[in-house]
């Protein structure tokens, strides 16, 4: 038998209202298929590897940051590098698709 969330009192199968406090029962809402798929449009489907590609852009990022002072191109270099990698994660999203 179900349960009242507020007070705990047991409920009948086919009660609408607690008979203790009044509270009304109801059937909890799930995430529907509309959100769904905008959240898999934004992050990707579950367990495409999002955190991994967020890790290896980072790293490559680091790497060129480095060469990039090491080459003294530093500040040209970061709006460069930067726009690459905009270019890059708008490819990477347009492939999720």
């Amino acid at each position: 038998m179900p349960f009242c969330k507020k007070c705990r009192t047991e409920l009948k199968e086919d009660a609408k209202f607690c008979p203790q406090c009044g509270t009304p029962v109801g059937v909890e809402k799930r995430a529907g298929p509309t959100y769904v798929k905008e959240r898999e449009a934004c992050f990707g489907p579950p367990g495409s590897g999002g955190g991994l590609w967020g890790a290896m852009s980072f790293g490559v990022f680091l790497i060129g940051l480095a060469i990039l002072w090491l080459l003294d191109y530093f500040w040209p270099g970061i709006l460069i590098l930067i726009g690459l990698m905009v270019i890059i994660g708008g490819l990477v999203a347009l492939s999720r698709r």
